[in-house]
Order: C-alpha cells, then sequence, then structure tokens
C-alpha cells in the first residue's frame, strides 16, 4: 500500500483541472516538440564514445580508439546495404592491422578514403579539419577553371598573389590537385572547391609521394614573370578561421587578419554586401531583381533568415519585375525550409513572360542545391541555370551527424536521410521528411542551361562572366 501511494502522490497533490490545463499545453506545444524529437531520433543519431577507452600509452592504442570510435560510421550511415557494409568493416581492420605504421597525416588520409567508399558528398572527410593540426605553406589558393591561383599570402609573400601555381614539387599542379581525389566521394565539382587546401601541407604532400625538404613550387607571377620559389611551413594557427579554398573568391574571407589578400578590381554584384549571407536589391534597369543567398542558415545581420525569406518575397512582389537573378554560387546549405517559400514563388512573381536566372557553381551544395530545385520545378518553363555545374547529384544522402575522433581529431560523418531530386523518394526511415512529406521536390534535372565559368581574369578585372551571359540572354 505505501508504494501505491508513493507513485500516485501527484494525483494527490495536483488537482483534476491541473492536468486539464497540462493536457491544453501539450495538444499546444506537443505536437511540434514531438516532431522534433522524432527527427531526432529517425534521422539523426549522436554517437557516444566508446566506453572505457583510458589515456593511450602508445601511437597504435591511439590509432585503434580512434578506430572504435570511427565504426559508428559503418553503423550509422543509411547508405550502405549489408554487402558495402561488411565492406567497410573490412576495411576498418585492414586500416587497424597497419595503423601504428603511419605517419598522423597518411592515417587521417586513409580515414578519408574510408569514407570516400560512401561515394557521398555529406559523408565525407572535412578537408578544412584534416589539414588543421598540421604546418601549411604561407600560402592559400583556389581553383579557377583549370588554374590553381593565389589568393592568400603571409607577410612577406605578397608577391605571390594572383600567382599561378603550376607544379609543385615538380609534379604539375594539374597533377597534384587530383592525387587527394581518391580520399572524397561526390562529384568533382565540389572536390575541387577544397582540395587546394591538401595542396599546402607538406605532410599531406609527403602522404601521397610529392615530398621535399622543402617545398618548392613553378609559378607564373601576375606580370607574366615564371619564377621556383621555396617556401617553408608555418606552425597552425590555434585561434584561425576554417575556410575552403572555394570561399577564398570571397575577399573578406581570412584565418585571421594577419594575412594579405588579392583584391579584385571593380565592384561586382556577387562580392557586395560582405556581412549579410542574403540580401537583394533592385537593378538599375528597373525591371530586374537581384539575390544573393550565400547560405540557408542566419547570418550576424540580426533579421533571421525565416524573416528575411518573408520580407523579401513581399518587396520583390510589390517591385514586379519581369527577371529575377537568384545568386547561389557560394550556398553550401543549411536549412532548406527557411528559403522554400521565396524559390517556389520566384516563378509567379514574374509571370508568364518573365525570366528567372539561378547562378550555381561547384560550391553550390545540399540546401543549396533543393533550393534551385524548388525553382525550378515551381516555374520550369521561365528557369535558367547559369554558371557552373553544381556540388553533388540529384540523388544523395544528407542529416545524420559529424563527429570528432578523440585522438586524431580526425572530423568522421555518417548521412541518414535519402533525398532524390530526380525521382521522388519513398520510404519513411530512408526518406529524410521534409523531402518526403513537407517539400518534395521533382525536376528532370539541374544541368546549366548557360555555362559561364568564373576565370580568375574575370575575377581579377571584377568582371562576372555569369551575370554578362544573363545579360545577353535577356538581349537576344
Amino acid at each position: 500500500m505505501s508504494f501505491w501511494r508513493t507513485i500516485t502522490w501527484p494525483f494527490r497533490i495536483i488537482p483534476w483541472w491541473g492536468y486539464l490545463i497540462g493536457l491544453a499545453i501539450l495538444a499546444w506545444f506537443g505536437r511540434g516538440v514531438l516532431l522534433i524529437g522524432a527527427t531526432i531520433i529517425a534521422f539523426h543519431p549522436i554517437p557516444v564514445s566508446p566506453l572505457f577507452q583510458g589515456e593511450p600509452e602508445t601511437v597504435a592504442q591511439a590509432r585503434l580508439q580512434d578506430l572504435e570510435h570511427f565504426d559508428h560510421v559503418r553503423r550509422n550511415e543509411r547508405s550502405f546495404d549489408a554487402e558495402s557494409r561488411q565492406a567497410f568493416a573490412d576495411a576498418i581492420d585492414a586500416l587497424a592491422a597497419r595503423a601504428a605504421t603511419l605517419t598522423d597525416a597518411e592515417f587521417q588520409l586513409e580515414l578519408a578514403r574510408l569514407q570516400a567508399r560512401i561515394d557521398n558528398g555529406h559523408s565525407n572527410a572535412s578537408a578544412t579539419r584534416m589539414v588543421q593540426p598540421f604546418p601549411r605553406l604561407p600560402i592559400r589558393s583556389a581553383w579557377f577553371a583549370g588554374e590553381l591561383r593565389v589568393l592568400r599570402a603571409l607577410p612577406g609573400h605578397q608577391a605571390m598573389l594572383g600567382a599561378q601555381i603550376t607544379a609543385i614539387n615538380g609534379i604539375s599542379a594539374d597533377a597534384a590537385v587530383w592525387a587527394f581525389r581518391d580520399a572524397f566521394g561526390g562529384v568533382d565539382e565540389s572536390y575541387l572547391t577544397f582540395a587546394p587546401l591538401l595542396l599546402e601541407s607538406p605532410d599531406y604532400l609527403a602522404a601521397v609521394g610529392m615530398a621535399a625538404e622543402i617545398t618548392t613550387l613553378e609559378v607564373i607571377l601576375t606580370d607574366g614573370s615564371t619564377q621556383i620559389v621555396t617556401l617553408e611551413e608555418v606552425p597552425p594557427s590555434a585561434d584561425g578561421e576554417r575556410v575552403f579554398s572555394g570561399d577564398l573568391l570571397q575577399p573578406w574571407r581570412r584565418e585571421h587578419d594577419q594575412w594579405r589578400v588579392f583584391e579584385p578590381a571593380g565592384d561586382p554584384l556577387y562580392l557586395r554586401h560582405p556581412d549579410n549571407a542574403y540580401w537583394f536589391e533592385a537593378l538599375p534597369d528597373g525591371e530586374t531583381v537581384y539575390v544573393s543567398l550565400r547560405a540557408n542558415l542566419d547570418d550576424d545581420s540580426g533579421e533571421p533568415l525565416s524573416a528575411w525569406v518573408a520580407r523579401a518575397e513581399a518587396e520583390i512582389r510589390a517591385l514586379a519585375p519581369r527577371t529575377i537573378i537568384v545568386d547561389q554560387r557560394f550556398n553550401g546549405g543549411g536549412d532548406l525550409t527557411q528559403t522554400e517559400p521565396l524559390m517556389t514563388a520566384l516563378g509567379d512573381i514574374v509571370g508568364e513572360d518573365g525570366r528567372v536566372y539561378l547562378l550555381a557553381s561547384g560550391n553550390t551544395f545540399s540546401a543549396g542545391i533543393v533550393n534551385l530545385a524548388m525553382a525550378k520545378e515551381a516555374g520550369p518553363d521561365r528557369t535558367y541555370l547559369v554558371g557552373e555545374p553544381i556540388g553533388d547529384r540529384l540523388q544523395f544522402w544528407a542529416e545524420g551527424w559529424w563527429f570528432s575522433l578523440p585522438n586524431s581529431g580526425f572530423r568522421a560523418r555518417y548521412s541518414t536521410g535519402f533525398y532524390d531530386l530526380q525521382n521522388g523518394c519513398e520510404g519513411i526511415f530512408i526518406c529524410h521528411w521534409g523531402s518526403l512529406h513537407i517539400f518534395p521536390v521533382i525536376v528532370d534535372d539541374l544541368d546549366i542551361d548557360i555555362s559561364a565559368p568564373l576565370t580568375f581574369e574575370a575575377y581579377a578585372a571584377g568582371r562576372d562572366p555569369a551575370m554578362e551571359a544573363v545579360w545577353a540572354d535577356l538581349e537576344g
């Protein structure tokens, strides 16, 4: 009897009407709370570090501990079938057998190659995390339409700004940039936005057989002269920002203020308003609105993305433009639900005789790609993709979780929610619920309609080939 009294005390203390109030509160908030909770459980299983792992006493112990934790990828990656999951487990075992013989960079590169077996852009290793603990060259470079160009340099190396790197330690820049391709899944266009990171790390150059006592570059400077330059590595910066090579095209993006930056001439639209991830303005012709959407996440402007979307849609409708240009060449993704109202309204805003131009590049990824699909599905006969091929396929796995291995710091990743923008998606615990029920999107393709790659020459001159292509198409 005392046990019964103990477990039923709430019913004696709280009056009946208290429970009615509680039920009313749950009825008001409960659906959303339950949906959020169920979504986390279904698509974002959080990895837990293996129990009873003490401080490793040897490199071998540290590597084996990391591989034990890395096994979360095998357990949680939902793109695997039974055969590929077993093959992944066998590959982990094979790496464990030789892990102690590898350098730190070789070990991280092997982990990245394991991730690459998944062949999914979202399930890749993080290149910025891979290079973070290692010394790097005093320059930062990006890939421009077949050229490796220096866009950042530490003091004392400013003469390198804008230079084209043609060879690294005697290996052509083209061959060097592809030397790490087997460590990353997904499409080439996305890979090239971060591959130069690894070329700036002598440890990773050594890991692929491109070692040298001092790194030697063959470069063509902006004055046209060819030089052989030797560069000594500098230690990593503990407080440095992690910046992808593809983001270096935005001059304000840098690791810290010590870096000197190559500044393009002019004032092209795509480089304006560096403090805003999303903004728009009416162009002087009176019939065109340019929309910049660099991320599907809240920026630091003080206006949440969802509020900006609602305001942008209303104000752009009031302008009644015949043409809308949406620039997503730097949009690596985020929350696709935030921008859906604007993207699906674009075709309706310009009307049957209007046009929507979507600017894309290899940096356009994840929710940025879904944005393109939303706009094209809503207005397929008046929507055109301009620029360079996007950074992923139309079938991909996303959601999931990042997690760091305890000793190497390697950033592992698994994906749990499927998106099929070409055929639709089926399966309640396969397809992410956003793509399955809330915002299902189907398009024939997201191929580039008007090719307009951003070359270094155009970048340096402050020109924008994509915008030039839009104006030419409108005039023609």
